[in-house]
């Protein structure tokens, strides 16, 4: 019987496991997983709630389109799409991507918001900053725009 070979030093419990990954071959499919999460990300709310990815077989990413109309829209930003999606996963994975009408699953409601929240009353404190800060503004126009401004960030809550 063979006898294996003295390890010098103990291995990184991470670094055994992606040694034996890279032997599998999952290490890339691995990756490839991530373009579920990262979609969102990249393409945005408005495209994640149209469209979602399906599979992605030997560098192809097929893409589920809610409706023709966001298909005509998402067609022009396939490219695009790619290009955000290798740079996200640090390699080149999809070298292609399908769009195929089909079924798009809702996502859950905290996650995409279609109207805006509310605006917030604005707190006398809020309202004596703004003047204080727009009190050095000689021209008038510009002090109006900013004072507009700085209400609209301070009822958005940002």
């Amino acid at each position: 019987m063979a006898k294996r070979a003295r390890m010098r030093f103990p291995q990184l419990l991470p670094d055994l496991l992606q040694k034996q990954l890279a032997g599998l071959g999952l290490a890339e499919r691995l990756r490839e997983v991530e373009i579920w999460r990262l979609w969102p990300e990249v393409v945005g709310p408005a495209v994640a709630l149209r469209a979602q990815p399906l599979r992605i077989i030997n560098g192809t990413l097929t893409i589920a389109v809610s409706s023709a109309a966001w298909m005509q829209e998402l067609r022009f930003l396939t490219t695009m799409m790619k290009e955000k999606l290798n740079d996200r996963l640090g390699a080149v994975l999809i070298r292609e991507i399908v769009l195929r009408p089909g079924m798009v699953e809702k996502a859950a409601p905290s996650a995409v918001e279609d109207e805006p929240a509310p605006l917030k009353a604005l707190s006398e404190r809020q309202k004596a900053f703004i003047a204080e800060q727009s009190a050095g503004i000689g021209d008038p126009e510009i002090r109006a725009a900013f004072v507009d401004l700085m209400k609209t960030s301070f009822e958005r809550g940002r």
